[in-house]
């Protein structure tokens, strides 16, 4: 019974990932970005082998995203930077992420958006104008790393495709346009 194996799905994963990593170091770092962790961390969140799963995830970390930020920010503005602040976002964030029928599954991205965005501010006692920037820049990116392992699964789909395709006509032989195969 074999408890590990290295298949190639594994090895494209590690690969998607690792590139992923890298543009997302290397562009955040030209961008003068010197916290980068939420970005990376998106990168390995979004980033499947399937790229179904690779949509979904996506679809549900940028509207958790938004809400978080959007709920964030809402309570910076109308209760400054303070614990107490974070936790009625925190609540708030919960309630309306579990009260929706359609709402996506990873309901608590939201609520960790809140955290991610607002706990910096709450900590270093930061003024409300500090706290609005640092949420919109954790915001940024967390949605640029979720594109780039996105663009990456999109384009490793695209990939694939073609070598199953090629694969499949040197196992069928050339065909002709109504479907059959040449000798």
């Amino acid at each position: 019974m074999k408890y590990f194996t290295l298949n190639n799905k594994a090895l494209a994963f590690i690969t998607r990932i690792l590139l992923g990593s890298v543009i997302v170091w290397w562009s955040l770092y030209y961008l003068h970005d010197n916290k980068k962790v939420w970005a990376l961390i998106s990168v390995i969140v979004v980033s499947d082998p399937d790229f179904n799963a690779v949509r979904l995830t996506v679809i549900a970390r940028v509207v958790n995203t938004i809400m978080g930020c959007l709920l964030g920010l809402l309570f910076i503005y109308l209760l400054g930077v303070t614990i107490w602040s974070l936790l009625c976002a925190i609540a708030v964030s919960v309630l309306l992420s579990t009260s929706f029928k359609k709402y996506p599954s990873s309901w608590k991205l939201a609520p960790v958006t809140v955290v991610i965005v607002m706990t910096p501010s709450v900590v270093e006692n930061a003024l409300p104008d500090q706290a609005i920037s640092i949420a919109l820049i954790r915001t940024a990116e967390v949605l640029y790393g979720s594109l780039v392992a996105f663009v990456l699964g999109f384009v490793f789909l695209a990939i694939n495709k073609k070598f199953r395709k090629q694969k499949d006509s040197l196992v069928t032989g050339p065909q002709t346009e109504d479907g059959q195969t040449h000798d």
